[in-house]
């Protein structure tokens, strides 16, 4: 891993533990939501949908929890065993929040990961899962071992799903002044946000280890069209 692959990592495992970070007002607040509230916690309805279609799998992952509301919807949905994983510790923090408002805590392993931690998965352990906004806001590098570890530890008959943001093409981004770096890299305030590939690149990408099976697109919520991607894969 190279010098600058090393330092957006790093940088982005510090700004997501921030960004994570819950007050005990930001607690008190999501508490007055009542029983029903994880069904809101997903930024889109497909992305909350495709979470739920976990649920008749027997071991699910959710990668990059965040907030781990794929994984709160997989286990109320009807998984019995999820395991909810983030490199960030604001992240896992909060996702223990979260599984212990809604009752899902005894059906959920959370923890906060080491970079390196799927590489200490077993071969086959997973029949489902799920990983969103995770794999194209780090280092192409990083993403590539996510992607081929999915594949290691992904059972033979495993549904994958990714989601993934928009896709912003040179002419886009000159637009809106956005500077791509090496092409496709776009940084705020010297943190990686984004890195643009297209459809078919990401299914270029994906092909190596996965056949797609589905690729749907979704808004989050105030976006007027459709253009985040949700790609369903399968071991081919």
């Amino acid at each position: 891993m190279d010098t600058r692959t090393e330092s957006d990592n790093r940088k982005l495992i510090e700004f997501w533990s921030s960004a994570f970070a819950m007050s005990e007002e930001d607690k008190a607040e999501e508490m007055e939501r009542g029983q029903d509230g994880w069904k809101d916690m997903a930024p889109s309805e497909k992305l909350f949908n495709a979470a739920c279609s976990l649920a008749s799998k027997k071991k699910v992952l959710d990668y990059g929890c965040g907030s781990a509301w794929a994984g709160i919807a997989a286990a109320i949905s009807g998984c019995p065993d999820v395991t909810a994983v983030d490199v960030s510790a604001g992240a896992a923090e909060m996702a223990g929040f979260y599984a212990d408002l809604y009752g899902t805590a005894d059906k959920m392993h959370i923890s906060c990961v080491a970079p390196d931690w799927l590489s200490s998965v077993p071969d086959g352990t997973f029949d489902g899962i799920i990983c969103s906004n995770v794999i194209d806001v780090v280092p192409p590098e990083t993403a590539g071992y996510i992607v081929k570890e999915f594949s290691r530890i992904a059972a033979g008959d495993a549904v994958v799903i990714i989601g993934t943001n928009y896709y912003m093409s040179p002419e886009k981004a000159a637009e809106r002044g956005i500077e791509l770096v090496e092409g496709n890299k776009v940084y705020v305030d010297g943190v990686l946000r984004l890195v643009s590939r297209s459809d078919e690149e990401w299914a270029e990408m994906f092909s190596e280890c996965f056949s797609v099976k589905k690729l749907d697109h979704f808004a989050w919520p105030g976006e007027e069209k459709e253009t985040r991607r949700l790609f369903v894969l399968e071991k081919g």
